[in-house]
């Protein structure tokens, strides 16, 4: 019997995601002339508590919300402005810094999940204090983004029975160039691959996009995010079945907020094409006790799949 390889990250349900190039389906709701259709409109919403019911109340019927966050016009430009500056000054870098050979798994882990798509980020809130560049309206932002998050937790514990211990700092990505992206699902924990991934923590994902250069009279939509809306209470069992079930079109329209949950939507960053930079800042719910278990996990689970592997050659030979 030749010697094998023991496999870890390449065999993973994410992976596969990320391979089926089957037309996708139908397009069930998409930017309207004066951009996204909004679930919820933040300054229409004076009590948070209903804000968030509302919120996890949409997670559980769809799998999505999409909310405008009504920060103002002057934030947005600022951190936009800012978040040019960071990108034009080199300022971005791989999501996870491999330094040993530890940390070169963790990072290959993480990104054959999460930040398959995400070549060079930013990660504000750590970053920061590092940078001589001015960061006040993106700091600001995400610091936002992490309240509205943490607000969350009441409401997806009771009516979805979710729970998690941390807000991951926010993540600055830049999507620009002829580009196309992979389908994916954060945590594909639960899907039907006998080899899926174990789970990674991740509970919710909230997107959010800072562009306000874009025009929806342009019909473009680069940059955005497609989520495919299978069942909201079901991880999709397979690729094709994802792909074709029918799509929400989220336009990288400044201000639009898309929380998701990360075990069971698929989504697909929308292709884009030129030199127009599209930035989305992301934040993530997650159970760190859980997140802390993911690599060794995977390796156990891979050295189960490698046994179970070399027993079925044994009875072959």
């Amino acid at each position: 019997m030749g010697k094998k390889r023991l496999q870890t990250v390449a065999s993973g349900e994410a992976a596969r995601l990320g391979e089926d190039k089957s037309a996708a389906g139908s397009l069930e709701q998409g930017p309207g002339p004066d951009g996204n259709e909004f679930d919820i409109h933040m300054q229409d919403e004076l009590d948070g508590v209903v804000a968030a019911q509302k919120v996890v109340r949409l997670l559980k019927t769809r799998g999505v919300a999409l909310i405008e966050a009504n920060a103002p016009h002057e934030l947005l430009c600022q951190a936009f402005d800012e978040a040019e500056a960071l990108w034009k000054g080199g300022d971005f870098g791989a999501p996870i810094k491999a330094h040993d050979q530890g940390t070169h798994l963790e990072a290959q882990l993480w990104n054959s999940t999460v930040y398959q798509d995400e070549q060079k980020v930013f990660w504000v809130a750590e970053e920061v204090e590092n940078s001589k560049r001015e960061m006040e309206a993106l700091l600001l932002l995400s610091n936002n983004m992490m309240q509205f998050a943490n607000g969350l937790g009441d409401e997806l514990k009771e009516q979805l029975g979710m729970e998690f211990s941390h807000c991951a700092k926010s993540m600055l990505t830049c999507y620009t160039g002829n580009r196309s992206f992979n389908l994916h699902i954060d945590n594909p924990h639960l899907g039907g691959a006998q080899n899926a991934l174990p789970d990674n923590g991740m509970k919710v994902t909230c997107c959010y996009y800072l562009n306000p250069h874009w025009d929806p009279d342009s019909g473009y939509n680069g940059g955005g995010l497609d989520v495919f809306l299978t069942d909201p209470g079901l991880a999709p069992e397979s690729t094709s079945v994802a792909r074709k079930a029918p799509r929400l079109r989220v336009a990288p329209h400044a201000d639009t907020l898309v929380v998701f949950t990360s075990e069971r939507m698929a989504h697909q960053v929308v292709e884009t094409q030129g030199k127009d930079r599209w930035f989305c800042l992301t934040v993530w719910c997650y159970d760190q006790d859980i997140m802390s278990r993911f690599g060794s996990s995977v390796i156990e689970r891979a050295r189960y799949n490698f046994g179970q592997q070399a027993e079925s050659d044994d009875d072959d030979d």
